[in-house]
Order: C-alpha cells, then structure tokens, then sequence
C-alpha cells in the first residue's frame, strides 16, 4: 500500500505539472475579450508595482475572477455543449499549483493579449467581435479529457459557442496504418494484397531489395550478409520468408551476433538489412547509383504493379459508376467512393461535432476545423476530385518516389483542402508494413469559404 500511494502521488504531480503550464495565458486571454482593456494597464503603463515584489497576488486576483462566476467561469462538458461546473474546489488546486514570475513570465501577458486581439479580429466575417457580444467564456483547464482538449469556449449571446485550442497549431500531417485507409476505400479486396495476385510481385521486390544490396554493398558487408543467406539463392527467397531468415550460426540462435560495424547485436535477416540501408553511406562505394536503382525498382513494382493496379481493379470492379474522369488526371469521385473519401478526410483532419479553432503562438496562425454536421449540411455542394497516377521519375526527394494519392475538395467554385495520402514503408525500406501519412494543405482563405458558407 505504501508503493501504491507513493505511485499515485507522483503519477498527480505529473499530471498536474503537463495540464496547468497555461493557465496564465488561457485566464488572460479569456479576460482581455470580455475588456479589451484588461491588461494595457500592466503591460503599457507600467503599472506593475502592486506585482512586483511577490507575483502570487497576481495570481490570487486571476482566481478570485474565475470563482467570482461573472461571464468568466469554470467549464465543463456535457455531450459538445460546454456548461458551467460549479465544483470551485477544481480551481483553487490547479491555481496553487501554479509557479509563476511576472517578470519572468512577461511574455505570457503579451502574448495573452495578442491572442485576444487576433481572435475579435478573425473570429467574425464581416465584424469584430465586441465584449458585449459575448454571454460566457468557459475555461475548461482541469475538465479536460481525451474527447475534450480545447483551453476556453466562448458563448455568445445567441447561444452559439466556440471552442479554442490556443498556442497550438492545426496539425497538418498525420500517420496511420495504410490498411486503415484501404480497408475504408477498397472493403475486402485489400485481403488479396499479400495473396496470389500480388505476391509474386512481392517476391520479386523482396528479391530485388536482397540483390541489389548484396552486389554492391562493400566486402566487410557482404560478409555479414553472407553469415545469414546463400548469396547463390537470392533469387529464391520469398516475401515472407525474408522476414523468417535468422542467423546460420547456431550459437547466435538467442541474441544474435554483436556486429560492430552498427554497434549492435542481429539476429534477425531482415534488420541487418535495415541497418545497412540506413548505414549506407558507410556501406556502398555508389550509395547516389544504389538509391535511385532502388527507387526506380519500388516504383515500378509497389508503386505501380501492386499499390496502383490493386486500387484501380477495386474501384473498377465495386464503384465504376461512381468515378467520372475529368481534367488532367483527376477523377470526380460520387456515390460511395464520394462518401468514403469524405469519412477519410474527415477523420483526419480531425473533425468533431463542434467547430474548434486552433490559434498559434500569439494567435499569429488561424485555422478553423469544420463541425462535421457542416461537411453533412453542405455535402452536395462539395466535390472530391483524386488521382493517384504514378509518376514513373525517380525524384531526389524520396518521399516523391512513394506511391501518393491525392484528394482535392472544393467548395462550389474554390479549392478548400489540398490533402495527399503518402503511403511508404512504416519502419524502413522493405519493413514489412505500410503506413499512409496524410499531408493537408488549407489555403489562406480557408476560414472565409467555411465562415461564408454558413453564413448564406
């Protein structure tokens, strides 16, 4: 029982430590929109005496305006609609947490207040917004949760809230499984990747990898290679296979041969293999000639002869009336296909039932993420265009040489989401899985289309 309570106490002072570091920021960015004044005092008058000498009156008075439940109050969440919590207790334990220097911390007030004033500039289409516009602000602080993550909620005074992640930016890329994505787009048929159909081609990547490494790789690591495979087989060895090799010398069967050149014990085929590409400016003479041979073989035989014709023989064979062919080599996705791009962009871009901005340091970045009921609503007003040709010029860039599928959305007349789903090796060439990073791309009027729309 000792250990327990020892575990638990230090387990709440971690947790304590990572939730209430922005505090300052969030209460002062919160106050600065109900007066706009707030803080000029302080920050251009030079009217910091009262703080100086000890800074935890400034806190006490940043406390006392929360529990004071004007239009500043301690939030909570019940389903996505933000409520008062009226368990005060919560803020007295997150503000004697707090360790804060206004000195120190000064930058803490003026960014709180650019914030502020880059949210009653951007938030709104055709005006400011105006303290006496706004009903409530929520600080959520010590109620937040793994579905709720957002600093402050403003209500206005037609009911309408809006949630804020501040100094945190939208997150741009992300990465999945590429069998998520798949089994979303192509259902069952992403079954037959690893079977007869496409195995043979993933034999023949298999054997390519092995052979191209081994012939040229220096002698010291063609030695190495040799303690695993029959150079004379390579030819022979399977897809599976690959990843089942082990060391030949019995003695290694446990932990492997320490193998000095990459400081390291290696048991297993497959990893010396990554570690030599990885290592390989120190393995090969040519390591410029050896890449591009390489990238020229993944896209040939994943890019095109698996990934490729596995995508096409689906949406052909279950959704060919759904795809239209337009410009270029954009295909207009509708029905299902249309739906299920939808439910992948979507989810990705990390959508909820509510509307959520996301402000940069400063408030200097302004994205919004859509409510999914606004995706719902405006559904037949926008289009999804996506191409995923592969491009046979091997690019200096390698992330240009993964297989990548690209979705466009538009909004009426105008481009609203560039995304490109780059799907790749997860751990390493030749790792034996895929994954599917997706990469999005809002333009700078992103906010306007959304806010426009809503709007008419």
């Amino acid at each position: 029982m000792k250990w327990l309570k020892g575990y638990k106490l230090f387990k709440e002072a971690k947790q304590e430590k990572i939730s209430y570091k922005n505090v300052i920021n969030e209460i002062c960015t919160a106050m600065v929109l109900l007066n706009n004044e707030f803080l000029d005092n302080l920050l251009d008058r030079g009217l910091k005496a009262r703080y100086s000498e000890n800074s935890e009156i400034f806190i006490t008075d940043l406390k006392n305006l929360v529990l004071a439940k004007n239009r500043l109050n301690l939030g909570r969440f019940e389903g996505d609609i933000c409520v008062v919590d009226d368990e005060l207790s919560k803020v007295n334990t997150v503000f004697d947490a707090i360790d804060f220097d206004i000195e120190k911390d000064w930058d803490k007030l003026v960014s709180a207040r650019t914030t502020a004033r880059n949210i009653i500039d951007k938030l709104l289409l055709d005006s400011k917004l105006k303290p006496e516009m706004i009903k409530n602000i929520y600080w959520i602080g010590p109620n937040k949760d793994s579905d709720h993550q957002e600093d402050i909620v403003i209500e206005d005074k037609n009911n309408q809230q809006y949630s804020f992640y501040l100094n945190k930016n939208l997150a741009v890329q992300k990465t999945a499984s590429f069998n998520l994505f798949a089994d979303d787009l192509i259902g069952a048929d992403i079954d037959r990747l690893y079977k007869e159909d496409y195995l043979p081609n993933w034999n023949k990547l298999t054997q390519e990898w092995i052979r191209l490494i081994y012939e040229n790789a220096n002698k010291n690591i063609q030695q190495l290679i040799e303690k695993f495979i029959d150079s004379k087989r390579i030819d022979t060895i399977d897809y599976f296979e690959y990843f089942d090799i082990r060391h030949k010398d019995p003695k290694f069967k446990h932990l492997g041969e320490f193998i000095q050149e990459f400081d390291k014990n290696i048991l297993i085929f497959s990893d010396l293999m990554n570690e030599i590409w990885k290592n390989k400016d120190n393995c090969f003479m040519d390591v410029e000639r050896v890449t591009k041979e390489w990238m020229e073989t993944k896209i040939v035989i994943l890019n095109s002869k698996i990934l490729e014709n596995i995508l096409t023989f689906s949406l052909k064979s279950n959704h060919k009336e759904d795809i239209q062919k337009v410009e270029d080599d954009w295909k207009l996705a509708g029905g299902v296909v249309k739906m299920k791009l939808f439910k992948t962009l979507v989810e990705k871009m990390g959508c909820l039932e509510r509307p959520i901005y996301f402000l940069g340091k400063n408030g200097d970045i302004f994205n919004l993420v859509p409510s999914r009921e606004f995706f719902r609503e405006h559904y037949d007003d926008l289009k999804i265009k996506f191409d995923y040709h592969v491009n046979f010029e091997v690019s200096k860039e390698e992330e240009n040489n993964d297989f990548v599928i690209k979705i466009k959305l538009d909004l009426d007349d105008d481009t609203l989401i560039d995304m490109s789903i780059i799907v790749k090796f997860a751990a390493g060439e030749m790792s034996g899985k895929l994954s599917a990073k997706y990469k999005f791309d809002i333009p700078d009027n992103f906010n306007y289309l959304i806010s426009k729309k809503i709007s008419n």
